[in-house]
């Protein structure tokens, strides 16, 4: 798996994924690491400690699964504040966002930064521009 990884100079890049996404997989939607490994195999998958800090915060039955999950996924301190605001923050920095809100979107695109978005309750895409 190591050798199919893009390599940049901080290292392999990384997908930061929202509490929306997360979520997804309880609403209906598929397990979102498969999910984000079929359409972003040459990233790592890591979730933001803020992230992490929202879904004990939101304390609901599929919150506290999600928590049980993102236990066994490498995590990544981003910040301390509000989420939406650390994430994009660490898009500036290099890192794809997997998002379904539609502020954080919004803000990626004006900044000509791609993320990953849910498409089709079931499926993923790169906004325009990425290459996978």
């Amino acid at each position: 798996m190591a050798l199919n990884r893009i390599w940049n100079n901080q290292g392999m890049k990384t997908i930061l994924v929202d509490t929306n996404i997360i979520l997804w997989t309880f609403s209906g939607g598929p397990d979102f690491r498969e999910v984000i490994a079929d359409i972003a195999p040459h990233y790592e998958l890591m979730i933001p400690t803020c992230i992490m800090l929202e879904l004990k915060k939101l304390n609901t039955k599929e919150s506290l699964a999600a928590l049980e999950i993102c236990k066994n996924i490498d995590q990544k301190n981003i910040g301390e504040g509000y989420a939406d605001d650390m994430l994009i923050a660490a898009a500036k920095e290099g890192h794809l966002i997997a998002t379904n809100d539609k502020d954080i979107l919004k803000q990626l695109k004006i900044l000509k930064l791609n993320a990953l978005k849910i498409r089709e309750k079931n499926k993923m895409m790169f906004t325009e521009g990425e290459i996978s």
